[in-house]
């Protein structure tokens, strides 16, 4: 099978590729992500006939949402593997993308793969209702597994012990890649009430390393430097970090993101998260916005008065303070995954879906 973008860490866990010995994973076609070449990833192909790195592929499996693959190739991956005689199974994470603020492009290119789509799959049963009601598919939910395995756990846990102090209260704001669905830098300013009076109150800005390079500009590291310094002296945190890391390779930020206690995931728009995910995993409290399906993804099937997890109007500025507050003085644990999300599950209904879409495909050329 051929996987979209097998080179995105996020989706090998998400398809539990890294459970199956059965499966033979081949990237679609190398192309450029973030100006660079890297495998899995899809760059259009000019050639009229099918591609051979295909010839051995039974099936292809596209995640639409990540900013890896652009709304406008939607069309182009479709005819891709058509010429090759591929059938696709898509999962659907975000219905509005994320780094485009006019959401009418991204749904029309949504509606174009679920329909060429031989099998849909989303994340929750909300997100499976707005695909029936655009565009009538029966998508599958397959909810999201564990990122972090219990090895990778423990190992953040016990690094993450020496990144703070005790009776610290750490707040992390999640930037991301600063697209058109982060609020961005100014949202900081909206934190300072959280450290007022608090002892012990820390900031940690976590933001994709290139991202962050170039919303700096020419200016980049005194740049950076001097909004950390104007945080630390206007806020009244205690201190005031940048987090930095590689969208690829989230390892060396997983004791960072463990040592939070709070992490605000600024969306102004979105789907699903696979932050949440991380959160969940590394014992985190989220403080998210009532946009898309968050809220859904995050109290799946789960008491909100029991968990943790805030969530806040972004319309309200004074609702993100007090959403912060509340996280911060009522701990309480991350709800539990639902039934259905173990990794081996999630890999064994995944080569379900595949070997179904394979099997129509050899039916469908015996008839021709």
């Amino acid at each position: 099978m051929a996987v979209l973008p097998a080179a995105h860490p996020a989706v090998r866990r998400i398809t539990g590729l890294g459970c199956s010995e059965r499966i033979e994973i081949v990237p679609i076609r190398p192309g450029a992500v973030n100006g660079e070449s890297h495998p899995g990833t899809y760059a259009r192909d000019p050639g009229p006939g099918p591609d051979p790195d295909l010839n051995h592929v039974d099936v292809a499996h596209v995640h639409f949402g990540y900013d890896y693959l652009n709304p406008e190739s939607a069309r182009d991956v479709i005819e891709y593997l058509s010429r090759a005689g591929v059938p696709m199974v898509l999962t659907v994470h975000d219905i509005v993308y994320p780094s485009h603020e006019d959401a009418r492009p991204h749904r029309s290119h949504t509606g174009t793969l679920v329909g060429a789509a031989a099998q849909v799959l989303t994340l929750t049963e909300v997100a499976a209702r707005e695909l029936w009601v655009r565009w009538g598919v029966d998508a599958m939910v397959v909810p999201h597994p564990r990122l972090l395995d219990e090895a990778e756990v423990s190992a953040a846990i016990r690094a993450s012990r020496h990144l703070r102090a005790p009776g610290d209260v750490v707040v992390g704001v999640l930037l991301e890649r600063m697209g058109e669905n982060i609020e961005g830098p100014e949202l900081l300013d909206l934190l300072a009430p959280v450290a007022a009076g608090r002892r012990g109150a820390h900031l940690r800005i976590v933001v994709e390393s290139q991202a962050w390079r170039d919303a700096c500009g020419e200016d980049r590291e005194s740049g950076g430097h001097h909004l950390v310094a104007e945080l630390a002296a206007e806020g009244g945190w205690e201190s005031v970090r940048l987090t930095r890391y590689e969208a690829r390779d989230l390892g060396p930020l997983l004791a960072e993101f463990a040592a939070l206690d709070v992490c605000v995931l600024p969306y102004r728009f979105a789907t699903h998260s696979t932050w949440l995910e991380m959160c969940r995993d590394l014992g985190v409290a989220p403080v998210l916005p009532a946009v898309g399906f968050l809220r859904e993804q995050w109290f799946d099937r789960c008491d909100p008065d029991e968990h943790s997890g805030e969530v806040y109007d972004p319309r309200d500025p004074g609702s993100l303070t007090w959403a912060v507050h509340t996280a911060i003085d009522e701990p309480r644990s991350a709800p539990p995954r639902v039934e259905g999300a173990d990794p081996r599950m999630v890999m064994a209904t995944h080569e379900r879906v595949y070997r179904a879409a394979a099997r129509r495909r050899e039916a469908a050329s015996d008839v021709s």
